[in-house]
């Protein structure tokens, strides 16, 4: 059950504090439910964050809607991390005549990396200017683009900000 896998992770955790962390996962096709077990998990099980896996029904989490998940990330100081998973099917087609694309070979990444950037421009970041988002594998490539995103970024944003800036931070 849920409620028994979150108490054997806190126990985990607060046994060996040094070694393990443990972050929520949570539903954001319920936002405000979310974003209340996102702060259950904190404030209870002394979880360290939440991860949030892809898109959401065929949605990216940059829509309105899964803003309250930020505004409690940001008030409760704890980061979203997103985890990779294969594009959603109104993306995938393109992936899926290559065994493996859709996954680890690029897909993860993309997808990952495509959620980040529209953070970035969605104004998640300028509204909550303290969220933390966590990306992993090597930052799912954007590092290496961040000089190109600059190049372009004025043209579709209007910011004080370069997208490097929101990406550092």
């Amino acid at each position: 059950s849920r409620a028994g896998t979150e108490v054997v992770a806190a126990e985990i955790v607060r046994r060996h504090p040094g070694r393990f962390a443990a972050l929520a996962a949570i539903a954001p096709q319920d936002p405000e439910g979310a974003a209340a077990e996102l702060e259950r998990a904190v404030k209870q099980l002394g979880f360290k964050g939440a991860m949030i896996t892809g898109s959401v029904q065929e949605e990216y989490i940059d829509r309105r809607k899964f803003w309250p998940i930020f505004a409690k990330a940001e008030a409760l100081d704890v980061p979203i991390y997103i985890h990779p998973k294969m594009p959603p099917t109104n993306m995938i087609e393109q992936y899926l005549e290559y065994p493996g694309l859709s996954q680890a070979m690029l897909g993860f990444a993309a997808d990952a990396g495509l959620h980040a950037m529209r953070l970035i421009l969605s104004g998640v970041f300028d509204e909550y200017p303290r969220v933390k988002v966590i990306l992993g594998h090597l930052g799912e490539a954007l590092p290496f683009w961040l000089w190109r995103m600059d190049s372009r970024f004025r043209e579709v944003q209007k910011s004080e900000k370069e997208a490097a800036d929101y990406y550092k931070d």
